[in-house]
């Protein structure tokens, strides 16, 4: 291994050392399993984890002692794939409980409670495709407005003969649907769906989310890749140099929907609140669908995932890969981590000290590793060259609920795939600075009571583009031998 590497990783795990861990049991004595744990408490998951993650750590010691003689116990080897994956179902547990939490935080503001004059420019905004920075300068309507609010909820409701209701309804419905193509949801309600879709997107929460007013965003990108031609005296030729090469990215943003839907009697109970329902369903449908098109999606009628790339990936550094073109880091081995030097049944983390090392500093602030729970699991039983696991878990105290890799935080992509012969299932990187997700600013609606009668079904909308900016902030790791 070179120089640099021993320093990445002498850096790396005293980052790691820091990190501070609850004593696990003794080595063979099992963790107490989700049963006995509260699962509503985070404290007692996150202690929870990490005596787990003791306990594994113990047990795997010995697996790997046992290999080192000749023996292959099968029992001790059971024993650890079963602690292995009480911690992830743990880990599951404490996701469900921050993600409640965050529900909670999201829904504890009423419409009441909200700014109707900031409400009402991002409305006007919407429906008229023209930024609205004053009400008064814009000579928007705030009782329009509220109008608007108050018609909308009845029209959840309410059968959708628009020519049938009253001139007053009607006309305040009419503010919300310059061009037809279905109702605006007023602020308060879109508001809150783009809330409830980023908790639950990792990837709304890792990369960048740009809103616009129309159907594409688009800005040159340029590569770093000039060169300087160096110094020269006064008196002596010049020749030309590199320079870096320019072009325009195009984001386009597709149609996404969902489709939820109600019985007549359901809109009719009035202690049943209809926009909460809309707002749950959309972020269950949407949700989901978008963050695998995030990561894998081939850019045809949907956003193109940065996994979209790696059938044109290369190992090329930045200095001289082609914009357009994401660098990988081969492990080593086909389809798993390569045993580790004199440690018969230990993979060998060298591939993921590259992995980091192949990340410009410039991009490392805020880096993390993508995987998902399956993968992360095969990565927890990783040691360094002198024996040290390279996968910690933070604490309270540290405000960290999440495992790390060489003090790296890990954040699970479910879409991402299984560790396989050629997969690409650990990225590393900056997503921030790497991936823009594009979004038409508002959701639309349609009342469908005709379609699936006795259902009522309520056809929302929304726009919402995605790809890779920056090839040089995301790298991928290749499970194959080159």
């Amino acid at each position: 291994m070179t120089k640099f590497l021993k320093t990445a990783r002498a850096t790396a795990l005293a980052a790691t050392a820091l990190t501070p861990f609850v004593a696990g049991p003794a080595a063979g004595a099992a963790p107490a399993m989700v049963s006995d744990v509260d699962t509503s408490d985070p404290k007692a998951l996150v202690d929870a984890i990490n005596k787990a993650l003791g306990a594994f750590q113990a047990k795997n010691d010995e697996r790997l002692k046992l290999l080192e003689s000749g023996k292959d116990d099968i029992v001790t080897r059971t024993e650890v794939e079963t602690i292995n994956a009480q911690i992830t179902e743990y880990q599951e547990s404490l996701d469900k409980v921050l993600a409640d939490v965050g529900r909670m935080q999201v829904g504890s503001g009423s419409a009441a409670n909200e700014n109707l004059r900031a409400n009402a420019v991002q409305f006007f905004t919407k429906a008229t495709k023209t930024p609205v920075v004053e009400v008064e300068a814009a000579g928007v309507d705030l009782d329009a407005y509220a109008a608007y609010r108050a018609a909308f909820s009845n029209f959840i409701r309410k059968e959708c003969r628009i020519d049938a209701l009253s001139p007053e309804f009607r006309n305040a419905l009419s503010v919300g649907d310059p061009d037809g193509a279905g109702w605006l949801v007023p602020t308060e309600v879109s508001s809150e769906m783009e809330k409830r879709i980023h908790d639950t997107s990792p990837m709304r929460q890792e990369a960048r989310v740009i809103t616009i007013g129309g159907t594409a965003w688009e800005a040159p990108w340029m590569t770093a890749k000039g060169t300087s031609g160096g110094w020269v005296g006064e008196r002596q030729s010049r020749g030309s140099t590199d320079t870096p090469t320019v072009g325009m990215q195009r984001i386009e943003t597709h149609e996404q929907y969902a489709y939820p839907e109600a019985t007549q009697t359901m809109l009719d109970d009035g202690a049943i609140d209809v926009e909460q329902f809309l707002v749950e369903e959309t972020q269950m449908e949407m949700g989901r669908t978008e963050n695998t098109a995030f990561v894998s999606g081939d850019g045809s009628m949907k956003p193109r995932g940065f996994l979209d790339y790696r059938t044109d990936a290369v190992t090329t550094d930045d200095a001289t890969r082609t914009w357009g073109k994401l660098q990988y880091v081969p492990v080593g081995a086909a389809g798993a981590f390569p045993t580790l030097s004199g440690i018969p049944g230990a993979g060998d983390a060298d591939a993921l000290i590259t992995l980091i090392q192949k990340l410009h500093p410039t991009y490392r602030p805020g880096a993390k590793f993508f995987m998902n729970r399956s993968t992360e699991a095969t990565v927890r039983k990783l040691k360094d060259g002198d024996g040290r696991y390279i996968v910690g878990f933070g604490d309270l105290r540290d405000n960290a609920f999440g495992f790390s890799i060489l003090g790296t935080p890990v954040v699970n992509f479910e879409d991402m795939p299984d560790i396989a012969a050629d997969s690409f299932s650990i990225a590393y990187g900056n997503m921030m600075r790497g991936y823009y997700i594009i979004d038409r600013i508002g959701f639309r609606v349609l009342r469908d009571p005709y379609t699936n009668k006795p259902y009522v079904g309520f056809y929302i909308t929304k726009r919402t583009g995605g790809d890779v900016r920056n090839f040089d902030a995301i790298k991928l790791l290749k499970f194959a031998a080159s």
